[in-house]
Order: C-alpha cells, then sequence, then structure tokens
C-alpha cells in the first residue's frame, strides 16, 4: 500500500469526478455518457484509484456498480473537494468583477425576518467586498441544499433531521399567538395550545417546520387543529388573523412589531416548545471558501457574544 503522503500526491480531480459519477449514477456506462468518455477509460481511472489507496472500491456486476464501505467514504470526499474545486474557479472570478467572494446563504422565513438583516449589515459594512446570494426556504429543503451543495450555509429550524451537517447552535425565537383585537381570547396574559383547539387556524403553507410543529403538538394534546386558510407569508398569517378569519401562531418578533398597525392581538403561547433553536448548517467546515468561512466565523462569534 502507498503511503498517505504519496496519496495525496497522486489524486486527481478526474479520476474522482468519474469515481463520483458511477457512484452517483450506480453505473460505469451511465458515467461514461454523462461524461462522454470511455466506459474503458473510467475503468482504468478507478482501477488506478483502488491500487492507490490499495483497497477495493466498487462492486462490479451485470448490474451496475456499488460502492464498497471505503468507496462510500471516498465518494464523500470526492464529492467534497470537487465542490470546492468549483469553488476556487467561482472565488478567482469575483476578482474580474472587482469583488472578492460570493457566499450563498438559505435560511428559513423566521431566520430571514428575525435574524438576518442586522447580521448582514453589520458583516457587510466590515466586508463590503464579499457578495451574497440568499434563498428563502423551509427547513427540509435548506438543509437538502446543504448537502446537494447548493448554497455554502443553511439557517433552519433545529427540529427537522439534519444528521448528515455540521452544525452549530445559532438563535433562538419565541412563539405567540395572533388574533383579531376584538376576539374573545384578545385579553388573554397567555395561551396554551389547548385554548386553541376549537378555533380556526391561519397556518403556512405546506412544508413550513414552524406549522408542522403546532399541528405534530396539538395532535400530542389529543386534538388537531382545524385550518381554515393556508397562505405563504407571516404577513398573510397576520392579515388573515386581524380580519378574524382564524388565529395564527408566529414568532413573536415577526408579530408584535405590527400589532397595531394590523390590528392584532399578540399573545405569549405558554408551552414549553414554544421557544425553539436554531441551528447554522453546512457540509463540511473545512472544505468552506473563505467567504463562507469567514461569514460563518462571523455569525458563530456574534452568537457567542450574545449580540
Amino acid at each position: 500500500m502507498r503511503s498517505s503522503g504519496r496519496a495525496r500526491a497522486d489524486l486527481g480531480l478526474t479520476s474522482l469526478r468519474l469515481f463520483e459519477a458511477a457512484v452517483r449514477l450506480g453505473s460505469l456506462s451511465a458515467a461514461s455518457a454523462e461524461a462522454h468518455i470511455a466506459i474503458s477509460a473510467i475503468s482504468r481511472r478507478i482501477t488506478d484509484l483502488e491500487h492507490l489507496f490499495g483497497t477495493r472500491l466498487l462492486y462490479r456486476d451485470v448490474r451496475g456498480v456499488e460502492p464498497t464501505s471505503a468507496g462510500r467514504v471516498l465518494a464523500v470526499h470526492a464529492q467534497n473537494l470537487l465542490r470546492l474545486a468549483e469553488r476556487v474557479s467561482e472565488d478567482m472570478a469575483q476578482f474580474s468583477d472587482g469583488a472578492r467572494g460570493l457566499v450563498r446563504v438559505a435560511a428559513n422565513p423566521s431566520a430571514v425576518n428575525q435574524f438576518l438583516p442586522d447580521l448582514f449589515s453589520r458583516f457587510r459594512a466590515a466586508t463590503p467586498e464579499i457578495r451574497f446570494d440568499v434563498k428563502e426556504g423551509v427547513s427540509d429543503e435548506i438543509v437538502r441544499d446543504v448537502l446537494e451543495g447548493h448554497v455554502d450555509i443553511g439557517i433552519f429550524a433545529a427540529s427537522v433531521p439534519h444528521d448528515d451537517l455540521e452544525t452549530f447552535a445559532f438563535r433562538t425565537d419565541s412563539l405567540c399567538v395572533v388574533l383579531a383585537s376584538g376576539h374573545r381570547l384578545a385579553g388573554a396574559e397567555s395561551l396554551a395550545l389547548r385554548d386553541l383547539l376549537d378555533e380556526p387556524h391561519v397556518g403556512l403553507e405546506d412544508g413550513s417546520s414552524l406549522f408542522a410543529q403546532v399541528c405534530a403538538r396539538a395532535e400530542e394534546a389529543g386534538g388537531r387543529l382545524t385550518v381554515a386558510f393556508r397562505v405563504r407569508s407571516f404577513e398573510a398569517v397576520r392579515r388573515m388573523a386581524a380580519a378574524g378569519l382564524g388565529v395564527g401562531i408566529l414568532p413573536h418578533a415577526v408579530a408584535a412589531p405590527y400589532a397595531e398597525v394590523d390590528g392584532i392581538a399578540v399573545i405569549p403561547l405558554l408551552e414549553a416548545w414554544s421557544r425553539r433553536p436554531f441551528l447554522l448548517g453546512v457540509r463540511e467546515r473545512s472544505a468552506l471558501a473563505r467567504p463562507a468561512e469567514a461569514f460563518l466565523a462571523y455569525l458563530l462569534g456574534d452568537v457567542s457574544s450574545g449580540s
């Protein structure tokens, strides 16, 4: 078996790209078609990798190929290395238009509305040469986008599955009940979910981790929400509630500032789960390009400083 130093020196991106394609597609012929390279050339490249690492990487039969345990490990590293190689080209391209780098961020609506504007503003004030591509989405889609390399950093609710990501604690918000100012419950100091089970609800569209959590908690409480309307935004929830069409459950920070202008009552939700943690997630921190690492370090420093 060759030394690890020799392996690092001989490891080529072309071979890794072809190996990754074979694993992803489950077939040398499919990888050949995708890369426009002869099957024999791909087979030779993978055999060279197996000799380089001194272990078998693929099981091959008439149905296709399947990675061995070692092959699965290499496939993960290959994906990260190929993604990093793409980012090198992208980062270098930023110099041509006067920018130093681009950071791709995906965040759920709660994070976008509550936390990110101030954080982006302060970071950009210190590093105006770094640009951002920000995507808003639901938490489970954000986890998938990070895993598939579409974004550098994801910000999502900790309640969604995220085992394959490298994660860091971010912020916590608190939920409240919004309802019309003339509603019979508008004068309550706090409300529990069981107080709302007989009320029509205005919920966020399918995929929202917030509304999914509320529905799950209602079932745990022995009831089921009557969903009168499904809408796409926090503002729409507030407006529908103000019109007396139902009650909504929203983050306090996106409801309280608009209580007077919208004509709604904003009442704390008295549930242990109403405080929701958010996570920062990356696929592999060590593979982040410098601008993304700088922003992640800033976010972590901001969190630890309590600002």
